[in-house]
């Protein structure tokens, strides 16, 4: 899976990296919606191979706990910008005034979410939730709670939704027995999987009508960004090139496996469960139909005007 950064960077994004600034670096306050995920480890690939630093940045890294609960450090502007926010959360947010603007997409589609039991379970599939058996998710808004209603939908479930919290909520409970299923994003529990004490009975592949569609997004507080908007542009721009080493470099998966704990035979894997053509930060995928989607699920009133759309999305930090 490994091409040089630099072909990478050419082809897919065009960019190259600044010189160091001469001046103070920028502080940036980033948080992350869940610890462990792929896409987090851009982040880290541009901290420690000096790419932020080599754009005037210095930025901090923080994680959430489910990205309605990271959503609200942006409202509330304790932190400057957020990686991995369900999208139907931030144009809830957004379309009640709440100070939001997104910067690009972090996921596409749901194939990296998948489903859990414990391995003595009888549940062997999702088609086996029905009859009111619990299909969870972390919070209202999240891109889990998205997939649920899309799988309940595509499979015609009649099984019970049930809100849990992050990975280690879930998990919590589903081996407890307070639950019958658990929820995770791959690789995270990839250990419990391949030791037996889990198994996997269903993925957001299965949610078919989410296929190319924007669920997890990158979102800045827009006061912060009306103040910043040449340091956003410079963070895409730094995220870009840490998306690239993370990617290509099999020195960055083996420091993101030592990180978190996992084997690198599992993050060997991740361009299969998280493609580069589903993790791009552009384009923010079927966003009149993600408008759709706000309304129909009465996470907004109304559908947002195409004035509105244009407002909430500055791609990279520009704006629209």
């Amino acid at each position: 899976m490994y091409k040089t950064i630099s072909s990478i960077l050419v082809a897919a994004f065009g960019l190259a990296f600044t010189a160091t600034q001469a001046f103070a670096l920028d502080k940036v306050r980033l948080i992350n919606s869940t610890k462990v995920v792929f896409e987090m480890e851009h982040a880290y690939a541009a901290l420690e191979n000096g790419v932020f630093k080599k754009n005037g940045l210095d930025v901090s890294i923080i994680h959430g706990s489910g990205g309605a609960a990271t959503l609200q450090t942006i409202i509330t502007a304790s932190q400057d910008v957020a990686f991995g926010c369900g999208v139907l959360a931030v144009i809830s947010a957004y379309s009640k005034g709440a100070p939001v603007r997104i910067l690009g997409s972090t996921k596409r589609g749901t194939g990296d979410i998948y489903w859990y039991v414990k391995s003595n379970s009888k549940i062997k599939s999702l088609k086996d939730l029905n009859g009111g058996k619990d299909l969870v998710y972390s919070r209202p808004g999240s891109s889990t709670h998205l997939t649920t209603l899309f799988l309940k939908d595509a499979l015609k479930l009649s099984a019970k939704l049930v809100s849990v919290g992050g990975p280690s909520g879930s998990r919590t409970q589903v081996m407890s027995g307070q639950v019958d299923t658990g929820w995770s994003v791959y690789p995270l529990n990839a250990g419990l999987i391949n030791s037996g004490k889990i198994r996997v009975i269903g993925s957001g592949k299965q949610a078919v009508g989410l296929n190319g569609v924007t669920i997890r997004v990158v979102v800045a507080n827009s006061n912060w960004l009306n103040k910043n908007r040449d340091v956003a542009k410079r963070l895409m721009r730094a995220m870009y090139i840490g998306q690239a080493i993370a990617y290509t470099s099999e020195k960055q998966q083996r420091a993101y496996a030592k990180r978190w704990k996992l084997k690198f035979e599992n993050i060997n894997e991740m361009d299969k469960y998280v493609p580069l053509s589903e993790g791009s930060y552009k384009p923010i995928g079927k966003i009149n139909r993600l408008n759709e989607m706000a309304l129909k699920f009465k996470r907004t009133k109304k559908l947002l005007t195409q004035v509105q759309l244009k407002e909430l999305v500055h791609i990279d930090g520009y704006k629209p």
